[in-house]
């Protein structure tokens, strides 16, 4: 929050007509930066997470709810996050906005005819945080419950290319918008400023 309270103070002493303009820019700041999710003057601290994820499927559709009752804004935005691994090495990002819940539609089997089963996690964030929420697991962090979604369905899935301003290796997952403000380029295995 811009807070120049002090400096309002002593300019409405030499200029109230100035401090009155300043203070209407102040409080403009303030209600854009609320509103979107960001801070003017620093990194908002990460959201709370959600309580909890539930995960149902049938014949390769799937359908993911999250539980969140903390208190939110209108700008918090929700990550579910899928992979065939349960420790989430190359996870496939899904962004629901503000929305606590989304359908998607996944392999039962890879391209070798072997099932496959998924894990599910998720996460909120905000535009203007650093980090994203905890995270929260289907069937919890330390043993991920598989999710076998049925059909018949083949298909191994290409690699993540992540989301946000995280690695394009898709091997940076819990990110969301990202952490660092701006992405870098990546090009033959270096990274540049």
């Amino acid at each position: 929050m811009l807070d120049i309270d002090n400096f309002l103070t002593e300019l409405a002493i030499e200029n109230p007509r100035m401090a009155l303009m300043m203070s209407k820019v102040r409080d403009a700041i303030n209600q854009t930066a609320n509103a979107t999710g960001v801070d003017s003057t620093a990194f908002q601290s990460p959201p709370h997470a959600p309580q909890s994820i539930q995960v149902k499927a049938s014949n390769g559709l799937v359908h993911v709810t999250l539980t969140d009752s903390s208190q939110r804004s209108r700008a918090l935005n929700y990550f579910v996050e899928h992979d065939t691994d349960p420790a989430f090495s190359n996870p496939h990002v899904l962004h629901l906005g503000a929305s606590r819940g989304g359908f998607l539609t996944l392999p039962a089997f890879n391209d070798s005819n072997v099932a496959q089963n998924w894990h599910f996690r998720a996460y909120s964030m905000l535009p203007g945080s650093t980090k994203p929420s905890a995270p929260v697991y289907f069937g919890g962090a330390a043993n991920p419950t598989p999710v076998s979604v049925g059909g018949t369905t083949q298909l191994t899935p290409l690699n993540s290319t992540g989301s946000g301003t995280a690695s394009t290796t898709g091997q940076q997952g819990l990110s969301g918008f990202g952490i660092p403000q701006f992405s870098r380029t990546e090009r033959a295995g270096t990274i540049k400023a």
